[in-house]
């Protein structure tokens, strides 16, 4: 604790240093001078968080004041979910508004990992190319997963935390050299520096990388980091922004922050990695999950942890979230410092959630679409236009930040999207909605959630699942095989049905008409 605050002050008085090695000095983007009235938009987006994760929505193990501050002074949605629970596809759809099955990201874009193909600039309208295309300055610092960021004109090539990986290397060599852990026993590394694993997650660690052809083994380094947290990668990413938003701030803007954590690796330093007791987390949901689940990464390595390790994930998962929230007041209080608070719509969000433990699973990797990793935190502000404390509870989706940003920014909303405005639900106006979020995995899966019930359908190999969410919150008890429930399930089935042939889903019909014949 007492070197932390040591280096701290020593970044503090080397701030100008770091930036110089972390933040380019270029922008490639033409911008125009700020338009009298227009509003800029700061969008702030995390990987992985779950929709609990918030001290506003319930978190009982730590406090996040600043993502809180979004809700509270502008508005908290109670039901907002993911297109897909993994990063690309439901990143690209943030981006154009449409689901997954038109824009064509299904997977995760991981070159040498992946086949899929990267977001192509014109093949939808995005709404960063759009704002620069009106003169915006535009900017993205962080996570983007989409391809090169530098393939859209609106930004500029960029790596995680550094103009390439290589500055964000020597970055870290500089202040933190490898050889000084030269020697050190733990078999973890995260960044090239040993995580400190305590011995059930290092047990697990090796039992979970002895499974053949695991090719997510590296999920299992769980642990304390050396790094500190002046020196991170999501540190200088926040660094970058706040300078981004120093040089633009007489223009009109769109800048985005993307921060990975609470995403895998579980790494976080000190003082964030003692900051939640262990004993005190809990672990929802029944461990005796369907058998779709049973072989998934995320249940092998949470059976291998037990309760123990992944109590350690969870309370790592945690501070990662506090970690990240500090990052979010830095942007808060640039944006206060410069008089631009009253001036910018402030979105905070994530690509999808986590199971946090629930159901003894570590990590996203499973088949289920459970409300841990579909459901998302979504918080807006915009002074003067969305009255501080609103709460929306209408289902919306991440198919709907695009035309919200554009709608807010005066700019006409493509036609052919999915998504729509949440403008007048955050404006309190009264409007008829959808009233089911809907959800993907690839071309192999779908889910409808209504207030009441999740009904879940994959063709082959086959799966129906139906959960009464009024009186099963944690899903734990499939009613599709119940006759009881068989109207329900046929009901479900065709509204299934009719929102994949509304929306053009080319898997429609691939479909059977009845899921219990």
């Amino acid at each position: 604790m007492s070197g932390y605050a040591t280096r701290r002050e020593l970044l503090r008085a080397a701030g100008g240093a770091v930036l110089a090695a972390t933040t380019p000095s270029t922008v490639r983007c033409a911008t125009r001078p700020k338009r009298d009235g227009g509003l800029n938009v700061l969008f702030l987006i995390t990987d992985e968080q779950n929709y609990r994760s918030l001290s506003a929505t319930g978190n009982p193990y730590i406090t996040t004041p600043h993502m809180d501050r979004i809700g509270r002074e502008g508005a908290r949605f109670l039901n907002a979910t993911c297109v897909t629970p993994y990063c690309s596809p439901s990143r690209a759809s943030i981006l154009t508004g449409v689901y997954p099955h038109t824009h064509g990201i299904l997977r995760n874009v991981t070159p040498g990992r992946s086949d899929q193909h990267p977001l192509k600039q014109d093949a939808f309208g995005n709404t960063e190319t759009i704002l620069h295309q009106h003169g915006y300055a535009t900017g993205h610092r962080g996570k983007w997963h989409l391809g090169d960021k530098g393939d859209f004109d609106c930004y500029e090539s960029y790596s995680y935390a550094g103009k390439t990986k290589r500055h964000y290397r020597d970055f870290l060599a500089k202040h933190l050299p490898a050889a000084k852990f030269a020697g050190h026993r733990s078999p973890g590394k995260y960044l090239g520096r040993p995580v400190e694993m305590i011995p059930v997650v290092e047990k697990g660690y090796h039992a979970f990388h002895a499974i053949p052809n695991n090719r997510v083994a590296y999920i299992s380094i769980i642990g304390c980091s050396v790094v500190p947290p002046e020196l991170l990668p999501e540190t200088q990413i926040t660094n970058q922004v706040l300078a981004l938003i120093d040089r633009h701030a007489g223009k009109n803007f769109m800048i985005t922050a993307s921060w990975s954590p609470p995403h895998d690796l579980w790494v976080i330093p000190e003082p964030y990695y003692s900051l939640v007791d262990r004993g005190k987390i809990e672990l929802p949901g029944s461990t005796d999950v369907p058998a779709w689940d049973r072989r998934g990464p995320s249940k092998r390595l949470g059976d291998l942890m037990g309760p123990e390790g992944i109590r350690e994930y969870a309370a790592i998962y945690h501070g990662m979230v506090k970690y990240i929230d500090d990052q979010v007041g830095r942007v808060l209080k640039k944006l206060d410092d410069l008089g631009l608070a009253n001036n910018t719509l402030v979105i905070f969000t994530s690509d999808h959630g986590d199971m946090v433990g629930a159901h003894g699973c570590i990590g996203k990797s499973i088949f289920s679409f459970y409300d841990d990793l579909v459901r998302v935190p979504l918080l807006m502000r915009l002074p003067g236009r969305v009255r501080p404390g609103t709460v929306v509870k209408q289902p919306v989706s991440q198919i709907d930040l695009m035309p919200t940003i554009l709608d807010y920014v005066g700019q006409p909303v493509p036609r052919k999207i999915h998504g729509r405005s949440a403008r007048p639900l955050l404006e309190g106006r009264d409007v008829k909605w959808r009233d089911h979020a809907f959800c993907q995995r690839a071309n192999v899966a779908r889910m409808l959630r209504t207030e009441r019930y999740k009904y879940v359908y994959r063709p082959k190999p086959r799966v129906v699942a139906l959960y009464d969410l009024q009186k099963d919150p944690h899903e734990d008890d499939n009613l599709a095989a119940d006759p009881a429930r068989a109207e329900v399930v046929r009901r479900m089935h065709i509204r299934l049905l009719e929102v994949m042939a509304r929306d053009g889903d080319p898997v429609r019909d691939r479909f059977a008409s009845d899921p219990l014949a």
